[in-house]
C-alpha cells in the first residue's frame, strides 16, 4: 500500500508543529519587580516546571525577588541603625 505524497507530508508537518509549543513572553527584571504579584505567580510556576532554570521568566523572576529581598533588608537595616555615614 502506498501512501500519497501530500497526506505523508500533512502527517510530517504536524507532528513537527506539535512538538512546539507557544512561548510566554519573556519579562525583565526590571518588570518583575514592579509587578510584585507577577513575579510571586511565576515564581510558583517555576517550582513546580520543568526545566525552569532554563527559562528566562524563571532567571529574571528569581533575581527580581533577590534584589527585592536586598533592598528590604537595606531599608530595615537604615531604619534600625541609621543611614550609614560612609557613603
Amino acid at each position: 500500500m502506498r501512501l500519497p505524497l501530500p497526506l505523508i507530508i500533512t502527517v510530517a508537518a504536524s507532528a513537527f508543529l506539535a512538538g512546539c509549543k507557544e512561548e510566554a513572553e519573556n519579562h525583565t527584571v526590571e518588570y518583575f519587580i514592579a509587578n510584585p504579584a507577577e513575579r510571586a505567580a511565576m515564581l510558583e510556576t517555576c517550582e513546580v516546571a520543568d526545566r525552569a532554570m532554563d527559562d528566562a521568566n524563571c532567571v529574571n523572576a528569581r533575581e527580581a525577588a533577590q534584589k527585592t529581598q536586598t533592598q528590604q533588608d537595606r531599608e530595615g537595616s537604615d531604619r534600625l541603625f541609621g543611614d550609614p555615614s560612609f557613603n
